[in-house]
């Protein structure tokens, strides 16, 4: 089995800032993981496309994912800690973690 974690940092390259779905999909795909574990994951905020990045991950490795949100709304303007029951807020800006498995 191989595990691994991955820093999404919203979903941005750091060799030029931008949110570049199909580039994040193949580098998921090049880990090459059973298990994946990511942090710093968006989920419908304005700076991602308003993306699920945990079902562009999960779509690209050929499995399943679970986020959890750690925030609601959007960093750096209105936003409150996520609460019970958050997670299926799927339309609303998030922030937080996912756990995502091909097995």
């Amino acid at each position: 089995m191989r595990l691994a974690t991955f820093n999404l940092l919203h979903g941005r390259s750091l060799s030029d800032g931008q949110v570049d779905v199909p580039r994040l999909r193949e580098a998921v795909a090049a880990l090459d993981a059973d298990v994946l574990g990511m942090q710093e994951v968006d989920r419908a905020q304005p700076r991602s496309a308003r993306r699920d990045l945990t079902a562009e991950a999960a779509a690209a490795m050929g499995g399943a994912g679970r986020f959890a949100p750690a925030m609601m709304g959007t960093p750096g303007e209105r936003w409150r800690p996520a609460r019970d029951g958050d997670a299926a807020r799927v339309d609303e800006p998030s922030y937080g973690v996912a756990l995502i498995t091909r097995l």
